[in-house]
């Protein structure tokens, strides 16, 4: 039987997570068909063995920096996750700028739950491009697999300076070597393969925007689809061509609303298009 998978998905955004021109709470009611026939129905797909991306896969994934405190939103998130379960979503965690000082019950148990459904969960860490001390970095690490056991981590502030392949070297070994399997690093530019290599995946680019498409080969440098990804906030509408031009050089992307000062103060309005999209390339 033909099927139609649509996207129903009420979404409660804190008033706190709002700019205060729009502090209120709204419910946003997205219907979007997808398919081609007339039977209506949701589909929700049990999420079996590790969560660790393939890197052979063509599939495009969600990568979510979640830096705001667990609310309702995370929830929706999930909700996101069941309804199109064929896009692989990984999530950036970030307490407090890192792990923080004291580990919190709240942010376990939404490890746990979101580990459970397949979705991969890195911790945040800066790295001061360079220049911060392997030791902070591993204390951090080891902080983040003892109190949430995160599937990885996630290096920010990664330099593009080939100098510093070393270092990153270094970091990424004593990661794996401490349990988190996973490593991405985000330059937030183009980098040489001196820095990429030591990465799973590598964020090129972490900017407002989309990149013209006559820059992105400068961009990537290089860099295979697996192992690249791209943030673009300050997106006011989601284009749906564009996302799948972009997603046909990086294997995981986020688009946003939000914008400076803090882009990632809310998860954008539109995420439901942008799984729906991301579903059906």
């Amino acid at each position: 039987m033909n099927q139609q998978k649509i996207c129903i998905v009420h979404y409660h955004l804190n008033a706190g997570t709002m700019p205060a021109n729009r502090r209120i709470e709204i419910s946003i009611l997205l219907i979007i068909s997808i398919l081609i026939s007339a039977a209506i129905g949701y589909h929700y797909y049990e999420i079996s063995g590790s969560a660790i991306p393939n890197k052979n896969t063509e599939t495009t994934g969600l990568i979510i920096p979640l830096y705001f405190d667990p609310n309702g939103s995370w929830d929706y998130l999930l909700e996101i996750h069941q309804q199109f379960p064929k896009v692989p979503i990984m999530v950036i965690m970030n307490p407090d700028n890192g792990p923080g000082q004291n580990f919190s019950s709240d942010y376990l148990n939404w490890t746990q739950k979101m580990e459970g459904l397949g979705i991969l969960v890195l911790g945040y860490i800066y790295t001061s491009y360079g220049n911060r001390s392997i030791d902070v970095v591993k204390n951090q690490t080891m902080e983040y697999l003892d109190w949430y056991h995160v599937n990885g981590i996630f290096l920010d502030e990664v330099s593009d300076n080939a100098s510093y392949g070393q270092y990153y070297e270094n970091i990424t070994d004593m990661c794996r070597s401490t349990g988190a399997e996973y490593i991405a690093g985000n330059p937030g530019t183009s980098v040489p393969s001196g820095i990429t290599k030591y990465f799973n995946i590598t964020v090129l680019y972490e900017n407002p925007g989309v990149p013209p498409a006559a820059n992105i080969s400068n961009i990537v440098n290089g860099t295979p689809r697996s192992g690249s990804a791209i943030i673009c906030y300050d997106i006011e509408s989601l284009d749906e061509s564009t996302v799948e031009d972009i997603s046909n050089y990086f294997s995981y992307v986020y688009f946003t609303n939000y914008g400076m000062p803090d882009p990632y103060e809310s998860l954008p309005v539109y995420l439901c298009q942008e799984a729906s999209i991301l579903s059906n390339r």
